[in-house]
């Protein structure tokens, strides 16, 4: 399998694994449905983070800056895509109010 996602972090991206990236898109998956723009989001974040997991090797390494970096902008992207999501629901279920017209 080859990667499917763009990644911008030049050093985090040398060590995504094709098998990063699908347990990445697990992970998204359980926390719920997004429009595929946010789930791609979410999926880079947490590949990133999976990454700084797996190379982590001693406390102040860059590995363990970039996952606390890499944390916080997950919550922050998983808010927006939660709103994102929301928007979403709210438009499909929303009925359509028909008024008939009547002249006098």
């Amino acid at each position: 399998m080859t990667l499917t996602l763009t990644y911008t972090d030049a050093y985090l991206s040398r060590s995504i694994t094709a098998s990063i990236e699908e347990r990445a898109f697990e992970d998204v998956d359980q926390l719920g449905t997004f429009p595929t723009e946010w789930r791609n989001k979410l999926a880079v974040v947490r590949a990133y983070i999976l990454t700084c997991l797996e190379k982590c090797a001693q406390s102040g390494d860059t590995y363990e800056v970039k996952l606390a970096q890499y944390r916080k902008e997950f919550d922050f992207v998983l808010k927006q895509a939660k709103r994102a999501q929301a928007e979403v629901d709210t438009s499909v279920n929303v009925p359509i109010l028909s008024i008939p017209i009547e002249r006098a």
